[in-house]
Parts: structure tokens; C-alpha cells; sequence
């Protein structure tokens, strides 16, 4: 990725980003260590975007795309993600302790060992996510959509398997 692009992310100019990512569509953009926290980055089009490691906290997200994103390892604690796209995203231990994930929709993604503890998840989707071993501490289950999530080595294994029967 040129660094212009991340460069306008930096400076939170996420309509010339926008117009960039229209014009490089194949173009997998790089994002991995990089320093984005406290951004805003709302309606970003970080769809296939790696951003390994990268510090994404207090970050506005909100309507942000990381559709088949790569974010293993990435800080996002106290982000904005309010109905923010993660689907087919691999988030394997992503922190998100603290984020607001109303209306998020993580279907298919991979969420193992991920640090999900007090988030808020009113009307989230994690239909088909694996959540194993993730940690859920304080987050709402009963306002989640957890259809056929993996849910192995988390408090709410249990409850979900109660509610099947």
C-alpha cells in the first residue's frame, strides 16, 4: 500500500481514502503496526485490509468495512464499532475489551482468543463466528446472535447448548 493511503488515514481523510480504494480495488492494503488509535475512521473501505497488530483503540469505526480483513493480534479497546462490518475477518487475539460492537456483524469470523470482555453487543451478529477461547467477561450474550458460533472454552457455551435443548 502506498503510504499516501495510510498517510490519509492518519489524517482521518477517509473520503480521499475512499475514492483511492475505488480506483485500487485489488490493491490488499498494509496496515500491520500501524498507529491509528483515537482516528476517525467511520465508513473506511478496509475491506481485505492487513492490519496485523496494528493500535486501533478509542478508534471511530463506526460503518467501518473489514470484510475479509486480516486484524490478528490488532488493538481496537474502546473503539467505535457500532455497526461496523467483520465478516470472514480473522481477529485471533484482537482486544476489544470496552468496544461498543452494537449492531456489528461479525458472521464467519474468526474470533479465537479474542478479548471481548465488557463490550456492548446489543443486536450483534456472530452467526457461524468462532468465538473459542474467547474472553466474554461482562459482554451481553442474551443480546447477541450467536446462531452455530463456535462458543468452546467461553462462559457461554454452556447457556447456549441449555437453550438448543
Amino acid at each position: 500500500m502506498s503510504m499516501e493511503a495510510l498517510k490519509m488515514l492518519q489524517e482521518g481523510k477517509v473520503k480521499e481514502f475512499n475514492e483511492w480504494r475505488m480506483k485500487n480495488l485489488t490493491v490488499r492494503p498494509d496496515l500491520s503496526g500501524a498507529d491509528l488509535s483515537g482516528k476517525d475512521l467511520s465508513g473506511a473501505y478496509l475491506n481485505g485490509v492487513t492490519a496485523t497488530n496494528a493500535n486501533l483503540s478509542r478508534a471511530n469505526l463506526s460503518g467501518t468495512n473489514f470484510v475479509q480483513a486480516d486484524l490478528n493480534g490488532a488493538n481496537l479497546e474502546g473503539a467505535n464499532c457500532h455497526e461496523t462490518l467483520f465478516m470472514y475477518a480473522e481477529m485471533k487475539n484482537v482486544k476489544m475489551a470496552g468496544a461498543d460492537c452494537t449492531k456489528a456483524n461479525f458472521m464467519w469470523a474468526n474470533l479465537q482468543d479474542a478479548d471481548l470482555s465488557g463490550a456492548r453487543m446489543s443486536q450483534t451478529v456472530f452467526v457461524e463466528a468462532n468465538l473459542q477461547n474467547a474472553n466474554v467477561t461482562g459482554a451481553d450474550r442474551m443480546a447477541s446472535y450467536l446462531k452455530y458460533a463456535k462458543l468452546d472454552g467461553t462462559p457461554w457455551a454452556a447457556a447456549e447448548k441449555k437453550k438448543q435443548h
